[in-house]
């Protein structure tokens, strides 16, 4: 999105013209006389007593762009906003804390919730009235946004004690709301397995993934899936989670000319996708296809790896080297038209060879979207071509790749979708993970390199004062500091040190995790998604469960583990297992929602695994050999001679040729130095977890 309009050019300019989010910048001419979150806004509706109308959004949400259209772009409408409310729209990626806080009392008080999210709060900042997307008028059995706005105005007016009431008791019930108590001690081994059955209870066997349409993407189901096969040789799991990379990477939520996964599918069968594209989605994918490439060497895995990473590479990330958000939904006003293709189009495009990418991608004169549109998509009848085919298989997805490589050409040419430039450091944090983890499976150094960039964008641009910034765009930043941010990134630096080598990385990590740990945590164990603010919270946001991402509490504990282990402090490790004691309670009682914890709780009880490499002569080969195999609960140390003040250093030092130390539960081995006997004892380790 840009915002280099000329203002003056406009008919209405509101408070959210000077904001540096490219959703909020969207909002700065409607009429409705719109605040961004912030003191100005919150001491004026206490000045004038008025209730706030809150609408939470983020730049690739669909249903956002259509609320503004029918309703923050009527004049009538926001005239009945701007005499009877104070008007604040926030970016839910750019405040996270009062997302949370809001969709927690909408959910409490409907049932569900979603973007975007539209809450009315009392002047004290207590909701006493929510919903999500609201027509402009009554139909279809929903109220109107503009009978809702005028009740509730009428409302808070004539019946203010009541309205009151309903907001005190609304505070109540999520003060009040149960949490699990944690336990005395970490759950055992037994209690790893309940994880797994929560996961599977909601898989779907004949189309993969979990649960119903709408159908997301649940990589942390499935990352958690491979760790827990790593420890059980479960070939349910590992069949669960083939099923679903596969049936994703052949449907329609896959960008089949350009990689890259949308948010999710419309069907159960992954055909139509909600075309929106996020960082952090197709961050957490190549992590897991990754993964799955480690332990099956199912090369179409690799594949998807480097064409999602090579997605991100070309469109979304900014030269400094930081990761945009996302890609919007709508192009030219309609959803999915940058990717879909009508019959007509692809025949005059690719001329003779049209027929063969019609019958491979299925598409036909019919069409399976809207208006005779194609979305391209494999399914058995594109595999069984392979069989009708006089072509041999070589020859034809030759073919068939040219095809792509042609289409997509044209398509760059259509008008894009808007991008949400904002850099994110929790986004980015996965975006290293990913970049990490592609440059091990697949030895290209602009992987590398893109998360080398990466982070040292964040350390240079938005570290400040030791503490994260949250938000980056075109040299302007928001405030506030996030636990997703901390822990995300953390976790993204132990994933750079493991790929580079370079221990300030560690260093690093090791600063930001004693801020986080005075920021977020209490001392009964409890993390907390910010620090404590009473001027903007009426409850301080806390949320343990995973939602769209892991929850940041998880990942931090994650993190803190391992960095203990790379540089025995101790008591990193010792506050990473007391705050999963924590949520021991949750994990047992809500398995379901803890997933990324039980995929933490692997790691923890399960034995562990010590790589130390020291030496350089012939490194890279040691390290490739060592990351062709997936080892979840490892620690890898790398050196050039064994110098530097690490425990797992100690006595190893080397004069060049490289030895490798393997420990299992603090015994070690004997170093080796032969590719083929190294080989053999990280294949051992796989079989004997």
């Amino acid at each position: 999105m840009n915002a280099n309009a000329d203002n003056n050019s406009h008919k209405y300019n509101n408070h959210l013209i000077n904001e540096s989010s490219p959703y909020l910048l969207s909002h700065a001419h409607n009429p409705v006389d719109w605040y961004p979150w912030g003191k100005e806004a919150l001491e004026k509706a206490k000045h004038d007593d008025k209730p706030i109308f809150l609408s939470i959004g983020y730049a690739a949400c669909h249903w956002c762009h259509v609320m503004e259209k029918e309703s923050f772009e009527n004049e009538e409408i926001a005239s009945i906003l701007n005499e009877n409310y104070i008007a604040i729209k926030v970016d839910r990626e750019q405040r996270p804390d009062i997302d949370q806080i809001y969709m927690q009392a909408t959910m409490a008080m409907t049932g569900s919730g979603g973007w975007p999210l539209s809450v009315f709060l009392t002047p004290q900042l207590k909701p006493f009235f929510a919903g999500t997307y609201f027509p402009p008028e009554n139909g279809h059995g929903r109220p109107g946004f503009k009978y809702v706005i005028t009740e509730l105005a009428g409302g808070f007016r004539a019946e203010r004690n009541h309205i009151d009431e309903i907001a005190d008791k609304i505070l109540y019930a999520l003060k009040s709301s149960p949490v699990p108590n944690g336990a005395a001690q970490l759950p055992d081994k037994s209690s790893v397995e309940l994880g797994y059955r929560a996961v599977m209870n909601g898989y779907d066997s004949v189309n993969g993934g979990f649960g119903m349409a709408p159908k997301f993407l649940h990589p942390i189901e499935l990352s958690f899936l491979l760790k827990w096969y790593s420890v059980s040789h479960s070939a349910d799991a590992l069949s669960a989670v083939e099923k679903t990379l596969k049936a994703m990477a052949y449907g329609g939520i896959y960008d089949q000319l350009g990689g890259g996964f949308h948010r999710y599918s419309t069907d159960g069968r992954w055909l139509v996708p909600h075309f929106e594209k996020m960082l952090y989605d197709n961050a957490l994918l190549a992590v897991t296809y990754g993964e799955a490439y480690q332990i099956t060497k199912n090369e179409p895995y690799r594949q998807i790896v480097e064409a999602t990473l090579d997605f991100i590479l070309r469109e979304m990330t900014d030269k400094s080297g930081g990761f945009y958000s996302s890609l919007d939904a709508d192009s030219e006003g309609e959803e999915g038209k940058y990717y879909v293709w009508t019959k007509s189009e692809i025949d005059a495009i690719l001329g003779k060879k049209a027929d063969i990418f019609c019958k491979y991608f299925n598409v036909s004169e019919y069409g399976n979207f809207e208006n005779n549109t194609n979305i391209l998509n494999v399914d058995k009848s594109s595999l069984r071509y392979f069989e009708r085919t006089e072509l041999i298989d070589d020859e034809l997805i030759k073919i068939i790749n040219e095809l792509k490589h042609k289409l997509f050409d044209f398509r760059s040419q259509r008008v894009r979708p808007l991008t949400d430039d904002k850099i994110l450091i929790s986004w980015n944090g996965l975006a290293i993970s990913a970049f990490c983890k592609g440059y091990q499976i697949i030895f290209d150094d602009r992987y590398k390199s893109a998360a080398i960039k990466a982070a040292l964008f964040i350390k240079e641009n938005m570290i400040v004062n030791g503490g994260l910034i949250h938000s980056y765009r075109d040299g302007a930043t928001s405030r506030g500091e996030f636990l997703e941010d901390y822990a995300y990134f953390m976790a993204g630096l132990i994933d750079l040190y493991e790929t580079v080598h370079d221990y300030r990385w560690i260093e690093l990590a090791v600063e930001l995790s004693h801020r986080a740990m005075m920021l977020f945590s209490d001392d009964m164990g409890n993390l907390f998604l910010a620090a404590d603010n009473p001027e903007e919270y009426y409850i301080r946001p806390k949320d343990i469960a995973d939602g769209a991402l892991p929850a940041p509490g998880s990942i931090l504990i994650q993190a803190l583990i391992k960095l203990g282990r790379i540089t025995g402090q101790a008591k990193l490790e010792k506050n990473g297992g007391k705050f999963l004691m924590a949520l021991s309670g949750a994990i047992s009682g809500m398995p379901q929602g803890m997933i990324s914890a039980f995929g933490v709780l692997v790691e923890l009880i399960y034995e562990r695994n010590e790589i130390v490499v020291v030496g350089t002569l012939d490194r890279e080969n040691f390290l490739r050999k060592i990351y062709q195999h997936y080892i979840p609960n490892g620690t890898l140390i790398v050196s050039d001679n064994g110098s530097e003040s690490i425990p797992l250093l100690e006595g190893r030092k080397s004069g060049g040729q490289v030895s490798v130390y393997i420990c299992r539960n603090f015994i070690c081995q004997r170093p080796i130095t032969d590719l083929t006997e190294l080989g053999q004892a990280l294949t051992d380790i796989a079989k004997s977890e």
